[in-house]
């Protein structure tokens, strides 16, 4: 096994923001607390300490969450630790999608332990704990009902509504079914197919089913699952959902916000409503507006004054729901965090937040953009080289790589830059006598040039065209190789599933990935398995 890493600016598959941001850009300074780099977590743990939060409700509530699971000896240590002053947590969160989903998935959780790791070797005094935060109340089913594989999607069909996380996996056993023969024969599909039946059942909801499987992965590394969806965690946040019920002021700071980020050239992520909380009840999930001097929940008849709904959110704050705005400052109110690990679409809304977070008096956690990784199989990696693909090339696009190929095979025949560098070299000659003449005839004369080259980029585009007919297998080829490294123009990452991690990788992947993955680098990862 290979690995190599790039700088994210050359994939092109980043947003000018995130590079900007890992750039360290000084226009983004505001928009973030402390810089990405080991130093930061030293004045950041002192920060968390003047904003301390509840420990023992936390140990308890991830307590009563784990009673059913199988809980590794280290993630029960870590869980107890939390109760020490000198304890901190890095985090991660996703949906919580069927099988896990997408393999950022798993690049999220890996990349929060490896932090986890680096942090207690650079500061040994404290402890830190790696945490997965479950989305749970989500309740947009098709976006976490489905995974894919060799390129063929597999999806559980929709039998229930609300939040997803309290959703019984009716109909699994015919995603096995599909599962069993996209595998086929292939000697690991029986062992691969049974470690997924123990934890995903018929009578587990989502939310069981993936702190289990979760737990199978990564319980050895100590990584601690909890599940925001919890009545005492969310009594912590009481205050701050009263707040945002009467005064409604996180939407005009955060728009504020997003203003200066557009202003700067960049584009918002997320558009905050008035009042970002859902009334979550066993089967919906729908926003609190304020119409007409009533609290009401759309698209039911329920309906409150402002003394009713304080009353509701005093006696029964399970049923409110933050949204995607007010998320993650529930996440920090809670857990003792010093970092969050995301995507850069996360990233991004998450640099709207910041003046949200300090007008709530909620820490401001270091944002850390997780490892991207790109698996390249060995059979893939030998059609790469015999076609004189380099790792380097092949983040450009499609026709680039044709192109390319074709110039370096036909050099002399469809390349046409040295009648570029002999054309021009006549035009300097013909500018320069005509300037002994009249200096006013050098503009017509660099039009004529610009004129002839681009004949002569017309001309090499048909010379390339004729040659890609005669070269039709090898371009088909390119093609090929291409759409199976980049999915439909996306990252492999974003389509690929944790099982073509264990195929590719063997049931050791993760503790191999962990060795590999180091979200502190801030660089793209290829490997070559």
């Amino acid at each position: 096994m290979q690995t190599y890493t790039f700088p994210y600016q050359q994939t092109d598959y980043f947003s000018k923001l995130i590079i900007d941001y890992l750039n360290g850009e000084e226009k983004m300074s505001s928009f973030y607390n402390l810089p990405v780099k080991m130093e930061s977590f030293a004045q950041l743990i002192e920060q968390r300490k003047m904003m301390p939060i509840d420990r023992n409700v936390l140990v308890q509530s991830l307590q009563k969450q784990y009673q059913t699971v199988a809980i590794s000896e280290l993630t029960n240590t870590n869980i107890l630790k939390l109760s020490s002053e000198n304890t901190f947590t890095v985090t991660t969160g996703h949906q919580l999608n069927l099988f896990t989903g997408p393999l950022y998935f798993i690049y999220k959780i890996i990349s929060a332990i490896s932090l986890a790791k680096s942090l207690k070797n650079n500061y040994p005094e404290f402890d830190f704990v790696p945490v997965y935060w479950m989305a749970t109340e989500d309740h947009d089913f098709e976006e976490i009902n489905h995974f894919n594989l060799f390129g063929k999607k597999v999806e559980l069909t929709k039998t229930q509504n609300g939040a997803v996380g309290k959703m019984k996996l009716t109909g699994i056993d015919k995603v096995f079914t599909q599962l069993a023969e996209l595998l086929g024969n292939r000697p690991e599909a029986e062992k691969i197919i049974s470690i997924f039946k123990k934890h995903y059942t018929a009578e587990n909801t989502f939310a069981d089913a993936t702190r289990s499987f979760v737990n199978h992965l990564f319980g050895k590394h100590g990584l601690v699952v909890i599940d925001g969806d919890d009545t005492n965690l969310k009594k912590q946040m009481v205050e701050e959902f009263k707040v945002e019920l009467t005064h409604q002021q996180n939407v005009t700071i955060i728009n504020e916000t997003t203003t200066k980020l557009e202003t700067l050239g960049y584009k918002a992520q997320i558009t905050p409503r008035e009042i970002n909380l859902f009334y979550l009840q066993e089967n919906f999930r729908e926003r609190i507006v304020f119409e007409k001097g009533l609290y009401k929940v759309l698209n039911t008849s329920i309906s409150f004054s402002e003394t009713d709904i304080i009353t509701e959110l005093e006696t029964h704050p399970e049923r409110f729901s933050p949204n995607v705005a007010l998320r993650p400052m529930y996440q920090e109110k809670i857990l003792p965090n010093l970092a969050y690990i995301g995507g850069g679409g996360e990233l991004a809304y998450w640099l709207q937040l910041k003046k949200a977070f300090d007008f709530n008096h909620i820490s401001y956690p270091i944002l850390i953009l997780r490892n991207s990784v790109l698996l390249i199989d060995e059979l893939t990696k030998k059609k790469l080289d015999k076609i004189g693909i380099g790792l380097n090339q092949i983040f450009n696009p499609t026709e680039t790589l044709i192109k390319e190929y074709l110039k370096s095979k036909f050099t002399g025949t469809v390349n046409l830059s040295e009648e570029q560098k002999k054309i021009s070299s006549i035009f300097n000659e013909l500018t320069k006598k005509a300037e002994t003449i009249d200096a006013t005839l050098k503009p017509m004369i660099e039009a004529e040039f610009q004129k002839i080259i681009k004949s002569l980029s017309h001309i090499e585009s048909k010379l390339i065209k004729v040659q890609k007919l005669k070269e039709e297998d090898s371009v088909n080829q390119i093609a090929r190789l291409k759409e199976k490294l980049f999915p439909a123009g996306n990252l492999q990452e974003r389509t690929e599933n944790v099982l073509y991690l264990f195929l590719l990788l063997g049931n050791d992947a993760i503790d191999v990935l962990i060795k590999e993955l180091n979200p502190l680098k801030q660089e793209f990862i290829i490997i070559e398995c």
